[in-house]
């Protein structure tokens, strides 16, 4: 259906005077003239209006509060904005179908009768601040570097989206480098660092992180959003993607840590070699990049959704960039492409490395407390005290040395996995020593429930190590939270072990000794490769450098885990009995307190209660009604007992 067009022509359009007392300048490209004439006048016949052909003549001045109301491109409007900012005059912007960046650095809806009515009828005029870059306005945002993960999606968002493009930022995460930036402002260095890319953007709407990430911003205060995106390594990278899948509000309450934060007047980014950035998608080259804010310049006679009641330009910087890498850490990120994993500098594990270089070191201290906390450890057994075997457990200087072998591990440091060793076995010894000294000299030969515990190690022992070896070396690595060091000797338990393990050369009792002192390899196994995957994890050393040690490591747990999963299935059995015949009743006969011990036969001690004494008769048909439900003979052990 073909519209019909106005009764005019293009000569009788140039100026209508009208009753309306505001002169509005139409300004189109000629290339528009028939689209502003069919679908834009009719909207302003009532009005005084002119139509204003682009180029605009220098000696062009309009009437005195006057508004020049844009039907350009984007592309076209720049000029128009120059213009308009560096005069005063007021202006206005209806929507083009090329004008999306312009529609949207400005706060303007799409809906052309809202906006013509809208300027018509606006009395107020509303300032808004406006960005430049090396002297070109910003309609949406500066992306300088390689920030093309964070950018928007094209098509309609949604899930299935979102997953497309993560899948599709995956696949380019390999290929990703950090560049050197040397940011100022005000003449004044902020930082020398490295990024893959930095957005700058006067509204946090104008780009897709920004939106995400900046919450409780000012509009309009005269100054402009920096955002650094300097990522360490590609895992850090993709949990930071794969968090962008999950449901999430408009914004985050706090900035990812790899992501530096400036808000400021003006900002000079710089770097020796040409930097490419984007300008609202516009691709650009320049050794300098300067950003810098003008506050209220443009005079928009329409709403927005940027207007903002702020008066006066605050001068001071906010700056979140503490986390942002420098020196060292810069050269390294700059030298290749970006690791999977994080990567410690020598500067970062400076510190760390020489507290456990010491760690690692025999001295008197270590022998006087090793022996210490194995006599508490020895009489909190004898005594079955848990109280007394904990305060052993926090005594034990033990941890510290292992942890400083794991770090060696991973390091391959010949000279700290050396000095570890001989402390580890120097301490192991030692305990050993005094322990079956004291269970030589106490008169008492009893398995208290606090030995028996340490009798059975299993797989969910081994479950414990891992978990403290993590504990550990994450202690350690971050040194605000060194005092749960504590909490770690209490959960590996290492020198109760070692002291049931004494107390069984002492008894001469093989099973005592090679049952605990399982339970000490266990844990000592489980502490070292774990604390050393840690790490890794961590950046404090190359994996080509940790997997040898790693991979004996893992041999030595290999072969701690096979008694370790012979001990658990056995208990599994166990519980599986004892699940089938605890409560069962035969008649007015009921199975009390079962317990059962693995052995060939099995081993199986029971509580009958019932209303009147018991048989022998009647205890053998038990036993062999016992033997059918589980399947297999047993050696019973009963207790009786007469309920009234």
């Amino acid at each position: 259906m073909v519209k019909s067009k106005p009764n005019f022509d293009k000569s009788d359009i140039l100026q209508r005077n009208r009753s309306y007392p505001t002169m509005f300048y139409l300004v189109h490209h000629q290339d528009d003239f028939e689209n502003i004439t069919e679908n834009v006048i009719p909207f302003f016949e009532k009005s005084n209006f002119t139509l204003l052909t682009l180029p605009i003549s220098e000696q062009f001045v309009p009437e005195e509060e006057s508004v020049l109301v844009s039907y350009l491109s984007d592309e076209n409007f720049k000029d128009l904005l120059i213009k308009t900012a560096k005069n005063e005059w007021r202006l206005a912007l209806l929507p083009h179908p090329d004008c999306q960046k312009a529609l949207k650095g400005l706060g303007v809806t799409g809906k052309l009768e809202e906006v013509a009515n809208q300027i018509l009828e606006q009395k107020e005029i509303n300032e808004l601040d406006l960005l430049y870059c090396n002297e070109i306005p910003v309609l949406q945002s500066v992306n300088v570097g390689d920030v093309l993960i964070f950018s928007e999606q094209k098509g309609t968002p949604g899930f299935l989206s979102e997953v497309f493009q993560f899948i599709k930022n995956i696949r380019r995460l390999p290929g990703l480098s950090h560049k050197t930036f040397l940011i100022s402002a005000d003449e004044e260095q902020i930082i020398h660092t490295s990024a893959l890319g930095i957005i700058a953007v006067e509204h946090p709407s104008a780009s897709v992180i920004s939106k995400r990430l900046l919450n409780n911003i000012v509009l309009n205060d005269g100054k402009f959003q920096v955002l650094i995106l300097s990522p360490q390594s590609i895992f850090q990278l993709l949990a930071f993607l794969f968090k962008s899948l999950l449901p999430k509000p408009v914004t985050k309450a706090q900035l990812p840590s790899f992501i530096g934060h400036i808000k400021t007047t003006n900002l000079k980014i710089e770097n020796e070699l040409p930097i490419d950035f984007s300008l609202d998608g516009e691709k650009l080259s320049a050794k300098e990049i300067n950003l810098n804010v003008h506050n209220r310049e443009i005079k928009l006679q329409q709403k927005s959704e940027y207007a903002s009641k702020n008066e006066g330009v605050d001068e001071k910087k906010n700056l979140k960039i503490d986390k942002l890498p420098t020196g060292e850490k810069r050269e390294e990120l700059t030298q290749r492409k970006m690791p999977f994993l994080p990567r410690a500098t020598t500067e970062e594990f400076q510190e760390l490395f020489k507290v456990l270089k010491e760690n690692a070191k025999l001295s008197s201290s270590f022998i006087v407390m090793m022996i210490l906390a194995t006599l508490i450890a020895t009489f909190g057994l004898f005594g079955d005290s848990s109280p007394v075997i904990i305060g052993a457990m926090i005594l034990a200087p033990i941890i510290a040395p292992i942890v400083s072998f794991s770090m060696g591990m991973v390091r391959y440091d010949t000279n700290m996995l050396k000095t570890g060793i001989v402390t580890i076995l120097i301490g192991t010894i030692v305990a050993l020593i005094f322990a079956a000294g004291v269970s030589m000299i106490i008169p008492l030969k009893v398995l208290t429930s606090e030995i028996d515990a340490r009798l059975t190690p299993t797989l969910l022992d081994m479950g414990i190590a891992v978990a403290s070896g993590i504990a550990a070396a994450y202690a350690h690595a971050k040194e605000g939270i060194a005092k749960s060091l504590a909490g770690v000797a209490i959960a590996v338990a290492l020198v109760p072990p070692l002291a049931v393990a004494g107390i069984g050369i002492g008894w001469w009792d093989w099973e005592v000794f090679s049952g605990a002192f399982l339970l000490y390899l266990t844990n000592l196994a489980g502490i070292i490769m774990f604390a050393g995957i840690t790490f890794l994890l961590l950046g404090f050393a190359p994996f080509r450098r940790a997997r040898m040690g790693l991979v004996y490591t893992l041999i030595i747990i290999s072969i701690v885990m096979i008694p370790l999963s012979l001990s658990f299935n056995r208990i599994k059995q166990e519980a599986r009995i004892t699940s089938k015949l605890e409560g069962t009743s035969f008649d007015d006969i009921y199975l009390r307190d079962v317990k059962v011990r693995t052995g060939k036969p099995l081993m199986v001690s029971i509580k009958l209660v019932s209303p009147e004494a018991i048989e022998s008769e009647e205890m053998i048909k038990i036993k062999q009604q016992i033997e059918e439900k589980i399947g297999e003979p047993i050696i019973l052990e009963v207790i009786s007992a007469i309920e009234f």
